[in-house]
């Protein structure tokens, strides 16, 4: 599958991310999460996302537990994580889910997530999107 998408997307932020200082990552932006703990939220995204999507490239998935994102968020500590560590262990993660991604069988694109009613090629498309709404808020 396709993961120039997921690409573009690490090339334009990551350095946008990794300029900003401890200060401005500690500040809510939105209603309730600082930008450490919006990244956080996304690091805690692509570890679920890619436990989907390699156990959907082997076939039907049922039964896999979602996540509650603010128990997730809470748990990983995120608030006081230092920020530089949290932006490359982001970039780096992405980097190998764009490399699963790329492995992904066209064949498979098509296995279902019979509990959610999607299939894998939506998922992979969603996480994208997911991903930019997130980082678009990291500027207000």
């Amino acid at each position: 599958m396709d993961a120039t998408a997921l690409l573009e997307a690490l090339a334009a932020w990551h350095p946008r991310l990794a300029k900003l200082g401890d200060a401005d990552a500690g500040q809510v932006v939105g209603s309730r999460w600082t930008r450490k703990e919006l990244l956080g939220h996304l690091l805690d995204s692509a570890v679920n996302n890619h436990q989907r999507f390699v156990r959907l490239r082997q076939g039907e998935l049922r039964g896999f537990p979602g996540y509650e994102q603010d128990a997730w968020v809470e748990a990983g500590g995120y608030r006081n994580a230092s920020w530089s560590q949290l932006v490359s262990l982001w970039h780096l993660f992405n980097l190998q889910l764009a490399a699963v991604i790329r492995e992904i069988p066209e064949a498979a694109a098509a296995n279902r997530w019979v509990d959610k009613d999607v299939d894998l090629a939506f998922l992979v498309r969603d996480y994208t999107a997911h991903l930019l709404h997130h980082l678009e808020r990291m500027r207000a």
